[in-house]
């Protein structure tokens, strides 16, 4: 059943998938930071490691060593120094005068800081000499502050060495005072600093180291570190609690992807799913693939010649069903290729790229030219991609040069692959089409030499059937190959159809209308029989016995009424069934018209289509075309194309007025 079909594809894949992490729960290992090892632990594979730690302790140590950006105030020191200046002019003015000190005010306002009394008033209680001493310490010392930097940052204002070291050595009265003069003239720029750190730290590179397998990476004995723990968890050696908690996530993932599966084949893709050929090639081809990467080293994903999968599905069943198909192969590869999301949209650009150019090939050289046409695609897109992603030059080279050569052989395998999968599941393919039609087929060779007018028949039907396909953009190939073995069952008792006849002489002369009857209808099943010898595929086995539908055979009929008036008009009926394709309604009416046309007398324009368009209104008249899916539209386009083929392969020429012979 569909159910069950779709059930057992998506069974391979998880078991295919799943098999690479039954390793994991194997484990019993307790694996956390702190713990001691109790037994060597060796790398079991070599990769490249993205050491985290080594790249923060970089970039721990340039920040340290990165000085800070500050808002330089050149006019800060001229100022204030003016400020001090005025300060001590009014305290020599109120030591001498005894003056009250109202001229400190606008000291005040300019620095934006309360003078204290108390502070004037034990300056000014100090002689002269003493407070010209005090004003020269002071002074002295605010120059040096302010030529080697009074910084801020936030809400704190510092001087830089050596004046800090000074300052502590003033007197409590020189501070009080030089704290009143003193402001920042380098202030801390945050923002800045920031940006310049940024920039710093965006210009340090991933820091890869290479482990190989056999490596050392924990001795007995040893405590783990974070670091250890990130490499073995990057050797894919976990600890058990951990391997669970991977295993029930991959279990997660693929029964989430298998739902989606599920129900996008299950509505869009019946009848691909149904038709066994089709499945079955589909499920080898997809598990072949899985398994190639179940057990291939995880270093030579992109040697693997993946598109060749993808080119056989599109051959095979279809543009539609192989791009769904090998979509959801990509995202149940993920666990396997320990979702490499580069690799997966590598594979998905490329995917949209193939499906338009593979669907159009018709020739092995044309196939062979989109493989390496993909791998340009595929390489430019990998070597963008990891610019941004990866810091590996080397593997990137590598993986680049894998990529080019999986491009190169891809065509070549498809190539290769191809007439065995077309062979073994008898799938039709524009190829095999196209080798079908070669007039030297075993099968076409016998028709020419048995039924030579059987032949020469199906190839008027041929070219007329290809020009109306053409027109209605049906499947011209299909048509003009499936003419040539239409009547191939004629060959048994080809002297009994009347384009084999020689001499007059016609054999149903000599038997009932009844075993006329039977002789004639059986040359579609015979036709059959003898086209599954040669494996013809059923595509064109299916009009072999649909060209015909349920047409009545009213000669024979009539005939046989005439000893028998209560015949019943069902013995006289090919069995069918009635055409189900376009193809195989536009060869049905192909091969009637063909032999309706041969037997007229006068091959004008007129005659011609009046006798097609008789034999379409019988054909619709008795329903033939009911399940064939042909509009009116189409059916007028037919009738117009065979009309001027048949014109053509006649050489009908039109008389003119006034014009004799």
């Amino acid at each position: 059943s569909l159910r069950e079909k779709i059930i057992y594809i998506i069974l391979i894949m998880i078991i295919i998938v799943f098999s690479t992490k039954f390793s994991l729960l194997s484990t019993k290992n307790n694996y956390n930071v702190g713990e001691v090892v109790k037994k060597d632990i060796y790398a079991p594979k070599t990769i490249k490691f993205n050491d985290t730690f080594a790249k923060e302790k970089i970039i721990e140590d340039m920040i340290l060593s990165s000085g800070k950006e500050y808002i330089y105030s050149s006019e800060a020191a001229t100022l204030y120094l003016e400020y001090y200046s005025m300060f001590f002019k009014n305290i020599y003015i109120v030591k001498k005068n005894a003056i009250q000190m109202k001229g400190f005010t606008t000291i005040e306002e300019k620095i934006n800081k309360k003078i204290p009394t108390i502070l004037i008033r034990e300056i000014v209680k100090l002689k002269i000499s003493d407070i010209e001493k005090l004003e020269k310490n002071c002074k002295n010392f605010l120059n040096s502050a302010y030529n080697t930097g009074i910084y801020q940052e936030k809400e704190n204002i510092f001087y830089k060495a050596p004046n800090d070291e000074k300052f502590d050595k003033l007197t409590s009265l020189e501070k009080k005072i030089v704290k009143l003069f003193t402001t920042p003239n380098y202030i801390y720029n945050e923002k800045e600093t920031k940006k310049g750190i940024e920039e710093k730290v965006s210009q340090i590179k991933d820091q890869y180291i290479e482990i190989k397998a056999g490596t050392l990476i924990a001795k007995t004995g040893e405590v783990l570190t974070e670091k250890r723990l990130k490499i073995l968890e990057a050797l894919g050696i976990y600890s058990y609690k951990k391997s669970v908690e991977i295993t029930l996530i991959n279990l997660v993932y693929l029964g989430i992807l298998s739902s989606l599966f599920y129900s996008i084949v299950f509505k869009n893709y019946k009848e691909s799913i149904l038709n066994k050929n089709f499945y079955r090639s589909t499920t080898l081809i997809v598990g072949a693939a899985l398994l190639i990467f179940r057990f291939i080293d995880v270093n030579l994903f992109y040697l693997i010649p993946l598109d060749t999968a993808f080119f056989l599905l599109i051959i095979l069943v279809g543009r539609r069903f192989a791009t769904t198909i090998f979509s959801f192969m990509l995202f149940f590869l993920l666990p396997i290729i320990n979702y490499d999301l580069k690799f997966l949209v590598i594979y998905l650009v490329g995917l949209t790229f193939s499906a338009q150019l593979v669907s159009k090939v018709t020739t092995r050289a044309e196939l062979i030219g989109v493989g390496i046409q993909l791998s340009i695609l595929k390489g430019a897109i990998y070597f963008l991609l990891s610019q941004f992603l990866v810091g590996e030059s080397v593997n990137v080279l590598i993986n680049l040069v894998y990529i080019i050569i999986t491009g190169l052989i891809s065509g070549m395998l498809t190539i290769a692959l191809l007439p065995y999968f077309e062979k073994t599941f008898n799938i039709l393919t524009p190829f095999r089409l196209l080798e079908l039609g070669d007039l030297s087929h075993p099968l076409l060779k016998r028709i020419s030499i048995e039924a030579p007018g059987t032949f020469q028949h199906s190839i008027i039907v041929a070219t007329l059937s290809e020009a109306a396909a053409t027109a209605i953009s049906a499947n011209s190939t299909l048509c003009r190959v499936a003419s040539y073995y239409h009547d191939l069952g004629k060959v048994k008792r080809p002297q009994f159809y009347v384009e084999n006849q020689k001499n007059g002489e016609n054999p149903h002369d000599k038997i009932s209308p009844y075993m006329s009857t039977l002789i004639i209808t059986s040359h579609t099943k015979e036709g059959v029989e003898l086209a599954k010898e040669y494996q013809i595929p059923k595509e064109i086995r299916d009009i072999m016995c649909e060209h015909h539908g349920t047409t009545f055979l009213a000669y024979f009929y009539n005939l046989a009424k005439k000893n028998d008036p209560n015949i019943p008009i069902e013995d006289f009926r090919y069995s069918g069934p009635k055409p189900k394709t376009k193809e195989s309604a536009i060869i049905m009416l192909a091969d009637s018209i063909e032999a309706a046309v041969r037997s007229l007398d006068e091959k004008t324009p007129i005659t011609i289509e009046n006798m097609i368009r008789k034999i379409l209104a019988g054909k619709i008249e008795d329903n033939q075309f009911s399940e064939a899916n042909l509009t009116f539209q189409e059916i007028e386009t037919i009738v117009k194309t065979f009309v001027s083929n048949l014109i053509s392969i006649y050489h009908v020429r039109i008389k003119y007025p006034n014009q004799e012979g």
